[in-house]
């Protein structure tokens, strides 16, 4: 039987406590029902000394003087705003701008990209980085303000007659929800929004953490689950952005590039979601403030901290722990974000990253197959030596009501050491008839540092400027050494590979947002880049070494001076264009680059826009793609060159052209999107090694061939999303063709490539209850592409195979079997005065779907028969299939403070 309210005493002292915190004691610690809008209590702190006091007493007292009332119903107590009389007046201004800025309620963070709109138009513009937004033609002084951000409860500001010229504070609430009996009002938001521009995704990293996982929030793993961007790979955190892989693609985070998207060799993404505060994810056609990509642009804003308060959070899994504190500093007008992730798999081999591990080196093309399957006590032998780990810091300082400066830091590295043989004997029961050993040995480094300083300003209403310093530097250093030797000792067989690629990156840039009039919205500035690469690969085998990635010297220097501008021009309240334009210039060639921008935005009535936008890209800084069936060589970046010099190959600058038209139809938690795109991108250049056999030397080496080419792709993106009550979920689906046309293979021909693939469907289910949340996900792919290479016998006059050899410039295009897959998630959700937190569990591949990744040769079976092993008969089938995770579970715990 519940108590009476009137007879429950309270004790306790309050040194400016926020109220939020008052609440959740008297739930926790007195047992008592409480309901509120965290909107109203937002800001309010309590301070004082209570002994014993009646609740109605202690709440009279606490709210005296703060604009909350509350009410008492069936020992339930309801927090109110105290009545006030609203002066209803008539308009007094017509067609004005409204100015404003946009932060949150609870930590004082400028929200960027928030959609500030005017109601019952639906027509809007979104917050720059400092949350700051211009919004023309807006009726009158009385009309109504509608501000929607992911994540965050939507806000409706009514314009008073003698305020519009003011600047707006617009304050959101996290739209959480509350684990008392009472939910918090209008909790409605989606976890996938549309920006203002065309082709332009947003998702909520808040929201993220309800989706299956393995282990943790994953921030590019997460946007796979978005059309257009391809997701049948559960072990890699890869931006495949409209059958581009992710090269191709510019990932900013604070204004410095990531040029490494994962940890792990793709099972984790670089990124610490902790870290991150938004993501706005452009597909294509993206405006001319972006350049040096010829697909598609990720800009991720980084958490600020808390203004307000400190705040902490914790997070453990099967695989890694992470950490963060958002911190004020300075009396609110600064604050601090520190947050690091770490890997313990090199003190902790869970299960869960013995099959990882285990993934990757079935992905290898260098390790024996009976490395990693055929025996177990072969198998025991290999025991890497890999973790990784991540760092993130931002400081951010007021300096006045206009400026505000942030530094952001980052650096992330991961480490793989391993190191084995293989002994095989001519009597397996004979530990000393060895017939011969393998030794295999791998190590790899690779990592991103990124440093970035931006200083903005908000000059007036009509003016925003920002000047950016970034620095960004990656490297991966790869090493693979096969030896074989007999019973003897001797050398029989050798196969090495040593790649090394580095950039260094230092970035300028100068920003300008201005407002001209009700109808131009105008976005300008320059950017400079001073660029570093350092490229070499060496294969050696008993022949000797091949290598030096065509070029006399590896390291590769250039600049690149860049201004752009653009117009976002209103011309009816129906109708909308932005046209713009960059220009670049680079010392790598001896031309300039002019990218347009055109776009049309119509909107046919208030829930209905049609769409069209094309542009022409350009990439400079790109990605040279090393293929080798022997080899587990990654791709690398260099710089383009394209003038002639001596000792240098010339390496073409990326072209490509955009064309995407399309319709968005948004109503009442609805929102369908259909995008039909077309890219032509030319400039690609490819290493292609094949092993060719010399009969002089009855011996196999590598040879490369570096082609150039170009491909041509096409589809159409559709996102179907809804939301009923607490639950929310949407439909994603592509339907496309990507053809690629390489000098040199297939005889020039047109052939599917290596992202082809054609049909692309997710499903996306969350359920969100006060205590629990569940998910679970579907994906399917229809088969990608496996390039089969020509493979020819060696024979001796008995015709018995003596050799073999690997031509890899006539590839036979297969498609593997089709992919799907199925993930759930449940987490129990908990709290108490100090913290809240979540514990749940993930199973990737619930049915079990035996997945094929690709195809790799047996060379170990084919060189063990070639070799007289009387143990090894000649495979029929020259390929093994490499599979992705069967069913795989993870469980996770997150706490915040």
């Amino acid at each position: 039987m519940a108590q009476d309210v009137n007879s429950i005493k309270i004790s306790e002292d309050f040194q400016n406590t926020s109220l939020s915190r008052v609440l959740r004691i008297l739930k926790n610690k007195y047992d008592l029902k409480i309901a509120y809008d965290d909107a109203l209590i937002t800001g309010t702190t309590v301070t004082g000394s209570f002994r014993d006091k009646p609740v109605t007493e202690f709440l009279n007292n606490i709210l005296q003087n703060k604009g909350i009332d509350y009410q008492l119903l069936n020992d339930k107590i309801i927090l109110i705003p105290k009545e006030v009389n609203l002066d209803l007046n008539t308009p007094s201004l017509f067609d004005i701008t409204v100015f404003g800025l946009v932060q949150d309620a609870t930590t004082g963070e400028s929200l960027p990209n928030a959609l500030v709109s005017i109601d019952g138009l639906n027509r809007g513009v979104i917050t720059n980085k400092d949350g700051y937004f211009s919004l023309p033609q807006v009726p009158t002084d009385t009309s109504t303000i509608v501000v929607n951000y992911l994540g965050y409860k939507k806000e409706v500001i009514k314009l008073q007659p003698g305020n519009s010229k003011q600047t707006l504070k617009i304050m959101m609430q996290e739209s959480a929800l509350d684990l008392s009996e009472f939910t918090v009002v209008d909790n409605k938001h989606t976890t996938v929004k549309y920006g203002d521009e065309i082709s332009q995704i947003t998702i909520d990293p808040n929201n993220l953490s309800a989706l299956p996982s393995l282990g943790e929030l994953d921030i590019f793993r997460s946007l796979q689950f978005l059309p257009g961007i391809g997701g049948s790979d559960e072990t890699s955190s890869a931006l495949t952005i409209r059958n581009s892989p992710s090269a191709h693609n510019l990932v900013l985070f604070d204004g410095f590039t990531i040029y490494r998207l994962d940890h792990f060799f793709g099972v984790f993404s670089a990124i610490n979601a902790d870290a991150v505060r938004d993501i706005q994810v452009y597909k294509g056609g993206y405006g001319a403030k972006y350049g040096g990509r010829v697909s598609g642009v990720v800009d991720i804003t980084g958490t600020t901290g808390n203004f307000n308060e400190p705040h902490y959070s914790f997070g453990i899994n099967l695989l890694s722990a992470r950490m963060s504190a958002n911190l004020p500093f300075a009396s609110g007008r600064g604050a601090i974000h520190i947050s690091g992730r770490r890997a313990y798999t090199d003190i902790i081999r869970s299960n869960l990253f013995e099959n990882l591990y285990s993934n990757y080196r079935n992905k290898s093309n260098q390790v024996s197959q009976q490395a990693f399957g055929g025996v177990a006590s072969e198998n025991d032998f290999i025991r890497p030596d890999f973790h990784f780990y991540d760092l993130n810091f931002k400081a951010s300082y007021k300096i006045s009501t206009r400026d505000i400066i942030s530094l952001s830091l980052y650096q992330g590295k991961d480490n793989l050491d391993t190191d084995f043989d293989i002994v095989t004997r001519s009597d397996p029961n004979n530990p000393g008839s060895i017939d011969q050993i393998d030794s295999y040995q791998e190590s790899a480094d690779w990592g991103n540092t990124g440093v970035g300083f931006i200083w903005s300003r908000n000059w007036n209403r009509r003016y925003y400027s920002s000047i950016q310093a970034a620095y960004s530097e990656h490297f991966f250093d790869y090493f693979y050494n096969d030896e074989r030797r007999n019973q003897t000792g001797d050398l029989t067989n050798l196969y090495e590979v040593n790649r090394n690629n580095s950039v260094k990156d230092f970035q300028f840039n100068f920003r300008n947002e201005i407002t001209l009039g009700s109808k131009h919205n105008i976005n300008a500035g320059i950017n400079l880049s001073n660029l570093e690469v350092y490229s070499l690969t060496n294969i050696r085998d008993m022949m000797g070494s091949t290598g030096g990635g065509g070029n006399i010297n590896p390291t590769q220097r250039g600049n690149i001076f860049s201004a752009y501008i653009s117009d976002n021009l209103l011309l009816s309240q129906k109708l909308q264009i932005r046209i713009g334009g960059r220009y670049s210039l680079t010392d790598v060639s001896n031309e300039g680059y002019f990218s347009q921008r055109l776009a049309f935005i119509y909107r046919l009535t208030p829930h209905l826009e049609l769409k069209a936008t094309t542009g022409r890209y350009y990439q400079i800084m790109r990605e040279e793609v090393y293929d080798d069936p022997f080899s587990n060589s990654e791709n690398g970046w260099n710089l383009a060159f394209d003038k002639n010099e001596p000792g240098r190959r010339r390496l073409p600058v990326m072209e490509s052209d955009h064309y995407i038209a399309g319709f968005q139809y948004e109503k009442n938690d609805l929102t369908f999107d259909v995008e039909y795109y077309r890219k032509k991108v030319s400039g690609l250049t490819e290493y292609n090694i094949s092993h060719v056999y010399d009969p002089n030397r009855q011996l196999r080496s590598p040879e490369q061939n570096i082609t150039q080419g170009s491909s041509d792709i096409e589809g159409i993106d559709l996102l179907l999303q809804k939301r009923f009550g607490n639950y929310q979920g949407w439909i994603a689906y592509t339907r496309s063709q990507a053809l690629n046309r390489f000098d040199n293979i297939n005889g020039n021909e047109l052939y599917a490539s290596r992202e082809d693939q054609r049909n692309e469907l997710k499903l996306v289910n969350i359920v969100e209850l006060p205590q629990w949340n569940f998910s679970a996900t579907w994906i399917y792919g229809s088969g990608k592409p496996f390039y089969r290479p020509a493979i020819n016998l060696i024979r001796n006059n008995q015709g018995e195979v003596i050799n073999y050899e690997v031509l890899n410039n006539q590839k036979r295009v297969e498609r593997l079997p089709d992919y799907h897959r199925l993930d759930i998630s449940v987490a129990l959700k908990f709290e108490n005065e100090h913290m809240k937190g979540e514990i749940g569990l993930s199973i990737l591949n619930l049915y079990n779907r035996t997945n094929i990744h690709s195809k790799r040769l047996k060379r170990d079976e084919i060189e063990r028969a070639i070799s007289g092993d009387p143990n090894t008969l000649f495979p029929t089938d020259l390929y093994r299939n490499i599979v992705l995770l069967d069913r795989t579970p993870s469980i996770f715990l997150n706490l915040n403070f």
